[in-house]
């Protein structure tokens, strides 16, 4: 339920769920899904290399009185590349994901065979972007896993963090993500940002951070846009 106000403001107009099929892009425990089938979905399919146990998705459901849905979803141990059949979607929507995710025009592109149909949409939320000032995902000041070398980093933060920041975090900036779209054959149809929590603290901190860093990556916290194939615009 702590995840029903962030996905309502920056999904619910993006997203008209009610008695539609909508995949989730890194469903880890639910709430996507729990949001989704709250607003009205029809089925819902969550996607996660993962996976994840559905017995607490249940017990929500149930507690908010919607025992009657609790068949109306799946969650699938897998990526978007080696999913079995699954069938066809209204909607695919990711929530905090993208930033981990390896080969972001590849990923972006394989969407495509889930939504054939006219009327089919993307729609995307990705917060922190690495260059940002919290891009590092660690308990440590902003920016300074630019700032600061590689070691002296190491140093701040628990090891399994650490091994999160270098094996699960992807690079990503506003601009690559962009160039992923592109490259993947998407339209973007809106495109919304989250300027950086410490963008005030910008002006004193530009002169440490290694040069050729454009600020337009390094000030942008997060994005969220709404996409389609050239095939879901056809009457």
């Amino acid at each position: 339920m702590k995840w029903d106000g962030h996905l309502s403001r920056w999904f619910g107009s993006r997203m008209q769920v009610d008695g539609k099929r909508v995949l989730v892009i890194g469903s880890q425990y639910g709430p996507e899904i729990l949001w989704a089938l709250r607003n009205g979905a029809e089925h819902v399919v969550g996607l996660d290399p993962e996976g994840c146990a559905p017995d607490a998705l249940r017990i929500a459901l149930q507690r908010l009185g919607l025992s009657a849905r609790c068949d109306a979803f799946e969650m699938i141990a897998a990526t978007t590349h080696d999913v079995r059949e699954i069938g066809t979607f209204d909607y695919v929507m990711s929530n905090n994901v993208f930033e981990h995710v390896r080969g972001l025009s590849h990923t972006l592109a394989s969407l495509q065979r889930f939504l054939p149909a006219p009327g089919a949409r993307i729609v995307i939320f990705a917060d922190p972007l690495f260059l940002s000032s919290h891009g590092h995902h660690l308990r440590v000041g902003p920016w300074q896993h630019l700032t600061m070398t590689q070691d002296e980093l190491r140093m701040m933060v628990p090891p399994r963090q650490w091994e999160a920041y270098r094996a699960e975090l992807n690079g990503m900036t506003i601009t690559s993500f962009l160039e992923a779209v592109r490259e993947a054959g998407l339209i973007l149809l809106d495109l919304g940002v989250v300027p950086d929590r410490e963008v005030k603290k910008f002006t004193e901190i530009w002169p440490k951070l290694p040069p050729g860093l454009r600020p337009m990556d390094l000030c942008l916290e997060g994005v969220v846009c709404t996409l389609a194939f050239p095939s879901n615009l056809a009457d």
